[in-house]
């Protein structure tokens, strides 16, 4: 695929995200020490740093954070510092990040107008250690620049004469996402999988929003559109209510191989564990096969094998 052709398809994501961590650097004079007790020189160990209020009270911006991470890899694949994102994912995407960043403003203004009653808890639930939390106490106004969430967006247009620097960058471009898809995959393995012999329809939907992921991105590599058609196939035939088991199950294992390269799920893939319905007694006189069903050929069970053996040689 041509540079430029890549670039026109692109635009770049910057999240800016800024966290404040409510911690302060620990200091000799704040630690209680036995006489002739000796701290270690600063070249050879670090003291760490203290709390000024309790975590969880800071914990819903680092999920916020998170959530605004999710969302642009969702559509996008890391690049240059930032993200690549397909032109015609963009303003979606756009528009739940703004949805997260009035969340993330409206939590810091919450937080802000409760910062402290918060140290003022942090300091009851800590006896002994008043001093050395109010000293540590920032701000309220250095704690309000150091919260903040932003986005930027841009095209690329190479300086001429300089464009090898970048040509190699977005050469790397499909193996990112290669790796990105595989990660994913793994993790869904993992979380979802591993261990079972049947699982839920919320199963099936990171493996769609993987080839939703592709299918936006397929410009960095076309010959990818033959994967994701061939396991949207396979989702098709899956049952749409209920566990998804059996024949079932190895199929959306054979699907998820394909996407991480994972050898256990290929093996159940390849020999599904089906239930069987226990036969129906018959009477004595009546089990003795006949003549004709003695000359019946019985065929061999054929496990389900999926429709790539193996993903494409340009997958992995």
């Amino acid at each position: 695929m041509s540079q430029d052709h890549i670039l026109k398809n692109i635009s770049i994501i910057v999240l800016s995200v800024s966290l404040w961590t409510g911690t302060k650097k620990l200091r000799p004079e704040d630690l209680k020490l036995a006489d002739g007790s000796e701290l270690p020189p600063d070249k050879l160990a670090t003291l760490g740093s203290k709390r000024v209020m309790d975590p969880s009270a800071l914990a819903p911006f680092a999920t916020f954070k998170r959530r605004a991470e999710r969302a642009v890899l969702g559509v996008g694949t890391r690049f240059l510092g930032g993200y690549a994102v397909p032109m015609e994912r963009l303003k979606t995407l756009m528009g739940d990040l703004a949805e997260i960043g009035r969340e993330f403003d409206e939590a810091k203004e919450t937080f802000l107008a409760e910062y402290d009653t918060a140290v003022e808890e942090w300091i009851a639930e800590n006896p002994g250690w008043e001093s050395v939390i109010r000293n540590a106490v920032e701000d309220i106004g250095y704690v309000r620049t150091q919260l903040s969430f932003s986005v930027q967006t841009f095209t690329i247009n190479p300086v001429e004469g300089h464009e090898n620097g970048l040509a190699e960058e977005l050469n790397g471009l499909a193996d990112q996402l290669r790796h990105e898809v595989r990660q994913q995959a793994l993790a869904t393995w993992d979380s979802s999988f591993r261990g079972k012999l049947e699982v839920g329809q919320k199963a099936v939907r990171p493996i769609r929003a993987m080839l939703d992921k592709i299918e936006g991105l397929v410009f960095l590599e076309p010959g990818l559109n033959e994967l994701v058609t061939g396991i949207r196939l396979t989702l098709t035939g899956l049952p749409k209510t209920g566990p998804i088991k059996g024949r079932d199950f190895a199929a959306l294992c054979g699907a998820i191989h394909l996407l991480g390269n994972i050898p256990e799920a290929r093996e159940i893939a390849e020999n599904p564990l089906v239930e069987e319905e226990p036969a129906e007694e018959l009477p004595a006189e009546e089990a003795e096969p006949t003549e004709e069903a003695r000359e019946i050929e019985v065929v061999p069970f054929t496990p389900y094998v999926p429709q790539f053996e193996e993903a494409p040689s340009e997958w992995f």
